[in-house]
């Protein structure tokens, strides 16, 4: 174990994955071979294939690939160095206003005034607030509302009120209408009920 741990080092070692001593991995053959097979080893080799060493691979830049700014230095034209701006680019270039009844901590309903509190409407005001009314045609005569009365002969509809009851028991499936039993049947009817004809095969006599 010290010739072990003297090649490796404790971290390879703890690397390595826990070997399961329950398996047998050289189990000789009850059967005569001609040679003695090889021990397999413990641990699983990982081998990749042509197709995933290729996949793996970081993709490459093409070679005809031209950035469009390959510094941060932008370069600039003298004729835009010596440019002058227009009074109209100017006042585009200054920062928008605020509204002058802009405030940073404006409350979130507005404050309404005393005198507004205390005011009178006018009798003007009033006739706008009231809602407008429809008018009435004088040809139509508005509906009369007749009291009611007491409803007559409640017995027949509290019986019709109540649910319907079903008697199953004392229907029999098996019998026979009379308008079945004196049915007479057409001549198509009869014609389709009489049973197909059967027709013998003529033996092939060789």
């Amino acid at each position: 174990m010290s010739a072990e741990w003297d090649k490796q080092d404790r971290i390879s070692i703890l690397a390595q994955p826990k070997v399961n001593h329950q398996i047998l991995f050289c189990r000789p053959t009850i059967y005569w071979v001609d040679k003695i097979p090889k021990e397999l080893p413990r641990v699983t080799v990982p081998a990749l294939t042509s197709r995933q060493e290729e996949l793996s691979q970081s993709k490459k830049v093409n070679a005809d690939f031209r950035g469009d700014r390959p510094t941060a230095v932008w370069p600039i034209s003298r004729a835009a160095l010596n440019a002058e701006a227009s009074s109209r680019v100017k006042e585009l270039a200054q920062p928008r206003p605020f509204i002058d009844d802009w405030a940073l901590s404006r409350p979130r309903f507005p404050l309404v005034s005393k005198g507004a509190l205390n005011a009178t409407p006018s009798q003007r005001v009033i006739a706008l607030a009231t809602p407008r009314s429809l008018p009435v045609s004088p040809l139509k005569k508005p509906p009369k509302k007749t009291p009611r009365g007491p409803i007559a002969n409640v017995a027949k509809f509290e019986e019709l009120s109540k649910p319907r009851i079903y008697m199953y028991e004392s229907h029999n499936p098996y019998k026979v209408s009379k308008a079945a039993l004196q049915y007479v049947p057409s001549s198509r009817i009869l014609e389709i009920s009489r049973p197909v004809r059967m027709r013998a095969k003529a033996a092939h006599i060789t």
